[in-house]
C-alpha cells in the first residue's frame, strides 16, 4: 500500500470528557474533502513522549498534529494545508478558533512569528501546526507548558519562517483539563527558565 500524502497523529491522555473530545476529532477527521490520510492515536506516558511517539509513527509524506480536545474546523481544512504545503516549506501553520466549554466559538487566531517564540507563543497550539516527515523536530521532553514554544524556536531557527495559512483551520478546545490549568506557577517558571536558558545557547 502506497504511504498517505497526509498522517494525522493524536498523542492521546486521559482528560475529563476524553470520550466526547476523541469522538469529536475523529469525526472531523472523517468528514474532510481530502481523502489521502491515515489517523495514529497513541497513547503512550507523558505529553510531549506520546507526541514524540506518534509523529515517529507517521508514514504520510505530511504530519498533521491533532490534539485530543481539539478538531479540525471544517472539511476541508486538510484540503488547505496539502495545496499550500509546497516544496519550499518545512512546516506549516494555520489559524484557529477556539471552543470553550459552554460551547462558546470565537476568539480567533492567526498565526505570526517573532524573534522571542520559544517564550513567547504567536503561534498557537501544536494542533495548528503541519510538519513535513523528513528532517522533522521532536518535542523537548522536558517540557510540558512550554513545548510547542520550544519546537517552534528550533523550527525556526532551523529551517526559517513556516508557511503561514490564514485559514482557520482548527478549533482548540478550552476546558480545565488542559494543561496551563493543571501545571503550577512554580512549574511554568521552572520551564520558561530551563527554555529561556537553552535557547541563549544555541
Amino acid at each position: 500500500m502506497q504511504n498517505p500524502k497526509i498522517s494525522c497523529v493524536i498523542p492521546f491522555h486521559w482528560m475529563p470528557k476524553w470520550p466526547f473530545f476523541l469522538e469529536r476529532c475523529l469525526k472531523s477527521i472523517e468528514a474532510q474533502t481530502f481523502k489521502d490520510y491515515e489517523i495514529i492515536l497513541i497513547k503512550h506516558s507523558t505529553m510531549p513522549i506520546t507526541s514524540n511517539a506518534v509523529i515517529q509513527a507517521a508514514k504520510g509524506e505530511l504530519i498533521k498534529i491533532l490534539y485530543l480536545d481539539d478538531y479540525l474546523a471544517h472539511p476541508n481544512s486538510l484540503k488547505n494545508i496539502v495545496e499550500n504545503f509546497d516544496n519550499t516549506y518545512q512546516w506549516l501553520v494555520t489559524g484557529c478558533l477556539h471552543k470553550d466549554e459552554d460551547g462558546k466559538l470565537g476568539r480567533p487566531h492567526l498565526a505570526t512569528i517573532n524573534e522571542n517564540l520559544h517564550i513567547e507563543n504567536t503561534i498557537g497550539s501544536p494542533s495548528v501546526l503541519t510538519i513535513r516527515n523528513n528532517g522533522q523536530i521532536f518535542f523537548d521532553e522536558n517540557l510540558s507548558f512550554f513545548l510547542d514554544c520550544d519546537l517552534y524556536m528550533r523550527y525556526y531557527k532551523k529551517y526559517g519562517a513556516p508557511k503561514i495559512l490564514d485559514d482557520l483551520n482548527v478549533v482548540i478546545g478550552l476546558h480545565q483539563g488542559q494543561t496551563t490549568h493543571l501545571l503550577s506557577d512554580e512549574e511554568k517558571q521552572r520551564e520558561f527558565n530551563y527554555s529561556l536558558k537553552k535557547h541563549e545557547s544555541l
